[in-house]
């Protein structure tokens, strides 16, 4: 057994079913997935299904059934570990740590860019300003850190509070479109035949692997499954009722995108404060541009809380079993938080983001960021389907969390092949480059070699503490 196997953290056990059907809203539901779905009009609806029936469903069910199986703090860290081996779990946790430290410097400029909408379009031209998007990003990331040091009991509420917002941004959103619609007509005019995607358009296949993407996040709170109030029950009901909720939250949001903005028109990184901003002009309702990119500000930060809370108890974990340094498995004293860990991710996330913004436009650190976050994002993913797939065969661990894979042995061998065939496409389409990319052998270039180059050095850091032990 590892040492965070034999000496299990004290952690202190403060999220409920309620907290976790929040905290799965405010991590899953990226408003940016939605600008980018309106690049492809009408037909990204069925493409939204697709992804619904082929990653988010089997993604659920996943992590339903090995959090039972194997529960405790690390989640899929451990589900790899035990099904492969300790190097194989080092990698998928790594990876996926990575992945998230690389995707947030682009959360915290989406908060900043949409936040100067509230300002009004007088403030927007700092929106390619260096100084602006770093100071303020800095300072939000390092609220967030230190809120989370003092405690989940008081952490959490910043992804409630930002689950709760973004309710509330897509009731608005669907109302302000149903209105524009009646009295204005569709942005983009609707027809059966606008349903069936363009597969001849060579740039719809990246797009479904952001799609796949923007369903990502269920696994996120077995991560912090030794900080969760009867685990194996609450986060099973909060997968199910949460992924309802998302799934309606995407379609609803697509829906008013697709009405209310012509094709082409709609930017990426702040598309849904820019929405709200060009509704306010049209139909003259007052301050609802102010109020929209209020929304979309504290939404984006419940989503990049829930993230940083979640991300950081990974080298927490790892740390605990001596391949990070040691000093990352402390907890405060006071307040039972991985706080070194929080705080090196801090430090981490800084330096990235003064990199990514310096000497280019924002919303080219972004596209880089996010395409790069993408691809080590699924690599885990192939691990957790894999273990799904080893655990049942064998019947490791305890008992499983879907009744439907103890019934059925063929339902598992489905959901697996099903889920891996997806991640190994998605994976392969995260390095084609988008028809904003200038210089795509370039961008091939950079995106897998820094993939690889920063696993390398986790693999270092792994191979230097395995032979010091």
């Amino acid at each position: 057994m590892t040492p965070a196997e034999n000496n299990p953290p004290k952690l202190k056990k403060a999220l409920g079913l309620r907290d976790l059907v929040l905290l799965n809203i405010a991590c899953v539901v990226g408003l940016s997935s939605l600008t980018q779905a309106a690049q492809f009009g009408w037909a990204s609806f069925p493409l939204w299904i697709l992804a619904m029936i082929c990653y988010l469903i089997p993604s659920g069910l996943m992590v339903s059934d090995l959090n039972a199986r194997v529960p405790g703090e690390g989640g899929f860290y451990n589900w790899t570990k035990k099904a492969f081996g300790e190097w194989h779990g080092f990698v998928a946790a790594w990876c996926y740590w990575l992945s998230n430290i690389v995707w947030f410097p682009a959360i915290l400029l989406t908060i900043v860019l949409s936040g100067l909408y509230i300002f009004g379009d007088d403030y927007l031209y700092l929106k390619e300003n260096f100084w602006v998007a770093g100071v303020i990003s800095w300072a939000v990331l390092w609220f967030t850190i230190i809120l989370n040091i003092y405690g989940l009991k008081f952490g959490k509420w910043i992804q409630n509070i930002g689950a709760i917002s973004l309710w509330i941004l897509f009731l608005l959103l669907l109302i302000v479109a149903i209105y524009y619609v009646i009295n204005y007509g569709s942005a983009q005019p609707f027809s059966s035949e606008k349903l069936i995607p363009d597969f001849s358009d060579f740039g719809i296949l990246p797009f479904f692997a952001a799609i796949t993407f923007s369903f990502g996040g269920l696994e996120l709170s077995s991560v912090m499954s030794g900080e969760i109030r009867n685990p194996k029950r609450n986060i099973v009901r909060s997968i199910i009722i949460s992924g309802i909720i998302i799934s309606i939250l995407y379609c609803v949001g697509t829906f008013s995108l697709l009405s209310v903005i012509p094709q082409g028109e709609l930017n990426i990184v702040d598309g849904i404060a820019q929405t709200f901003f060009v509704l306010n002009e049209k139909t003259s309702w007052p301050f609802l541009g102010v109020i929209g990119a209020i929304l979309v500000t504290i939404s984006t930060l419940g989503l990049f809380a829930s993230w940083t809370t979640g991300t950081a108890r990974l080298p927490f974990v790892i740390g605990l079993d001596k391949y990070l340094p040691a000093a990352l498995g402390k907890i405060h004293p006071k307040y039972g938080t991985p706080y070194i860990s929080l705080l090196v991710q801090g430090v981490i996330i800084s330096i990235l983001l003064g990199i990514a913004i310096s000497g280019t436009l924002v919303q080219d650190a972004y596209s880089f960021l996010y395409d790069m976050s993408v691809l080590l994002y699924f690599i885990p993913f192939l691990y957790m389907f894999a273990s799904l797939l080893k655990h049942n065969v064998r019947n490791t661990g305890g008992k499983g969390g879907v009744p439907l894979f103890e019934r059925y042995k063929i339902s598992v061998w489905i959901v697996s092949i099903l889920g891996l065939m997806v991640i190994l496409l998605s994976v392969a389409l995260a390095v084609i480059p988008s028809e904003i990319v200038t210089n795509k052998p370039l961008f091939i270039i950079k995106i897998v070699g820094t993939t690889v180059t920063l696993i390398a050095i986790g693999l270092l850091f792994y191979y230097l503490k395995r032979r010091k032990s």
